[in-house]
């Protein structure tokens, strides 16, 4: 995945910008557990950013780790760029692996989370990102395990 300079990325996370339609969960048949949601963002005027929003939630039953994959991405004809991830872990134990655990990335930086993430609960991890990327969601998506499956 290509990555972009955190100033650039920064630079299109500007206010006012909508989620629509990120409502709808859906099991991710890559692997067990895991549920993704999706949609695409406007900006104030209604128009067309090229950007979109990935919602990715994963209940590992062996481990009991709960993984929260909140991420931006630009279209383009070559694939996507990520502009803003968000990854939240929460775990019965502290992690060893320093790559499992909470943090976010900006363009092509990569920032560690706080202590505090470890213990967020859904609304939290969503109202964090919300804020970090200047999008709100119509309507705001609900916790990803009090869904109905669709199709």
């Amino acid at each position: 995945m290509k990555e972009i300079p955190e100033s650039e990325a920064r630079d299109l996370l500007v206010p006012g910008l909508v989620c629509e339609g990120c409502d709808d969960w859906q099991s991710k048949q890559v692997q067990p557990g895991t549920v993704f949601a999706g949609g695409g963002v406007v900006d104030s005027h209604g128009l067309g950013t090229r950007l979109i929003v990935d919602l990715l939630f994963r209940r590992e039953q062996k481990t009991r780790f709960i993984t929260y994959t909140f991420t931006v991405f630009r279209r383009n004809p070559l694939g996507r760029e990520r502009i803003y991830q968000l990854a939240v872990t929460r775990t019965p134990k502290p992690l060893k692996d320093a790559h499992r655990r909470s943090h976010e990335h900006v363009g092509d930086k990569r920032y560690p989370g706080s202590a505090e993430w470890d213990n967020w609960e859904y609304d939290e991890i969503l109202d964090y990102f919300c804020a970090k990327t200047n999008i709100s969601f119509r309507p705001r998506p609900p916790h990803p395990e009090h869904f109905q499956l669709k199709g």
